[in-house]
């Protein structure tokens, strides 16, 4: 046992030696950009390509009349305008898909290398926020590691959430600019003199920070605001509050309040329920003991099942790690705002996996300050007990392993899919003056969808969002018909929904 465990983490010891902190992070945004490339517009993403006319419900239900496409930034302020007041408030997130949207067949990767950037950014944002301290990447590689593996495993819906051009923009950049106005409170938990301190443009950047954090995405900013909160608690017991800090969240509450206050957001509930009955909860049992099971057991449970792992470094740090009260404290008010996420979305009336993203997020940062802590004691322990060694060097290779096994799947998946597209618009092309053009359904290769999970395109989301309908007024295949100029466009396959039903997955 003693010499298996030595060679085996001796093994993980050189191949860890090896891995330097640029080919980790090269290889974790190279592989996104390349997912990115791949991914067409599919779902919302056609019915934002258009100006939104809230006098006719909007543009994501079916059966809905003519619409104009974007054109120009005027269009976007104008589509905008009407989305506030018809269906909801995250008006920045929505402006940059529409924007991208119009500009997608002009810049086919435009979007694709922006979101990239957006992808890096978090990994840097997130890093320092668990160092408390703005550092080099190279300063923890373990954390660094962390960090990735976190993102490709425990984010609800990948695809929808850090993929999709509506849901990236909606999810991943809302959490770029969460983390990014917490990340002066942190730097001032642990300095005591920052920069930002006598800086003459720390107020400006973070009132123009503060406001577009606030209007984000409603669950994620309801928590940023307790934290900061929290933040500003101590700062001023300990009289060190500064104008920024207080500037940055009194526009941090302006945008939350146009956000929560937006009159669409009613207007969309009464809405689905009028024309879209199936899709919704009756009224009746709104805010009741059955909404709150069934927002537990479709949206809190499987989050919170995808979590777990990132409980292990929390726990070992508060149960054995050396850290002091204030990383314990500073670990805990992240930690608890993950939890207040899931609680948040426990009052939504459709409480789904994607929408408890930024618990993940809050996680995360919780979850990769106290494996920091904790790594000189595990080392230590590796040192001194064969079996840790060995149960360490068996846990990281099988982490290693299982991204990049997981990677090359979910690649061979979205190339498919991506070459599906491609042939499907070909057929599109030469049938333009067809009535109705039917093309193939998409098919996911080898059912390895049943492997990958949610980590990638599974059936499921190809019936929800990911594929047209087999009816030619439905909304994705009457916005994709709209936007290509063609009558109309359905797929060879009736959808059985009674088969499949609104799976709630991981």
């Amino acid at each position: 046992m003693d010499v298996w465990a030595d060679r085996l983490y001796g093994l993980w010891q050189a191949l860890w030696q090896r891995l330097s902190w640029q080919m980790l992070l090269f290889f974790g945004a190279g592989v996104f950009l390349w997912r990115n490339i791949l991914m067409p517009m599919v779902g919302d993403d056609y019915s934002y390509a258009f100006i939104w006319d809230g006098a006719d419900a909007g543009n994501l239900m079916d059966k809905i009349g003519p619409r104009q496409k974007i054109t120009s930034l005027a269009d976007i302020a104008a589509s905008q305008w009407s989305h506030y007041f018809t269906w909801g408030g995250r008006v920045p997130a929505l402006f940059a898909v529409q924007f991208f949207a119009w500009q997608r067949s002009a810049h086919d990767f435009l979007f694709a290398f922006v979101n990239t950037a957006f992808f890096v950014l978090l990994v840097f944002v997130l890093f320092w926020l668990a160092a408390g301290r703005i550092e080099h990447l190279r300063k923890s590689k373990a954390g660094l590691l962390w960090l990735l593996l976190g993102l490709f495993f425990a984010i609800p819906s990948y695809i929808y959430t850090m993929v999709w051009l509506t849901g990236a923009c909606v999810y991943l950049w809302t959490a770029v600019l969460e983390c990014a106005f917490l990340l002066p409170y942190a730097l001032a938990y642990w300095q005591d003199d920052l920069p930002l301190d006598k800086a003459g443009w720390a107020v400006p950047v973070m009132a123009l920070l503060g406001l577009f954090a606030g209007w984000s995405v409603e669950p994620g900013a309801i928590v940023t605001l307790l934290i900061t909160l929290a933040f500003l608690v101590m700062f001023y017991r300990q009289k060190k509050l500064q104008s920024w800090q207080v500037v940055g969240l009194g526009f941090f509450m302006v945008g939350l309040l146009l956000l929560m206050l937006a009159p669409g957001s009613m207007e969309r509930l009464r809405l689905m329920q009028e024309l879209a009955p199936e899709y919704t909860m009756p009224p009746e049992l709104l805010w009741t003991p059955i909404m709150f099971l069934y927002n537990f057991v479709s949206g809190f449970l499987p989050v919170f099942i995808g979590e777990l792992p990132l409980f292990v470094p929390i726990v070992l740090c508060l149960r054995y790690g050396q850290c002091s009260r204030a990383w314990k404290h500073y670990i805990l008010l992240f930690t608890a705002g993950s939890f207040l996420v899931l609680c948040a979305m426990m009052f939504s009336p459709d409480f789904r996996a994607h929408g408890a993203y930024h618990s993940v997020i809050f996680l995360l940062i919780a979850s990769t300050a106290a494996l920091r802590t904790i790594i000189p004691l595990v080392a230590a322990q590796c040192r001194q007990v064969p079996k840790i060694r060995l149960v360490a060097a068996v846990l990281c290779f099988t982490a290693i392993g299982s991204w990049l096994l997981s990677t090359v799947l979910c690649l061979i998946i979205e190339t498919s899919y991506s070459q599906q597209w491609a042939e499907r618009e070909k057929i599109v092309n030469e049938h333009r003056q067809d009535d109705l053009i039917v093309v193939p359904a998409i098919e996911l290769p080898g059912q390895l969808d049943k492997i990958t999970g949610n980590r990638s395109l599974t059936e499921s989301l190809l019936m929800f969002g990911a594929d047209l309908e087999s009816e030619p007024q439905d909304n994705r295949s009457l916005m994709y018909a709209r936007y290509h100029g063609v009558k109309g466009v359905v797929i060879d396959k009736q959808i059985d929904w009674g088969k499949y039903g609104e799976v709630i997955e991981w």
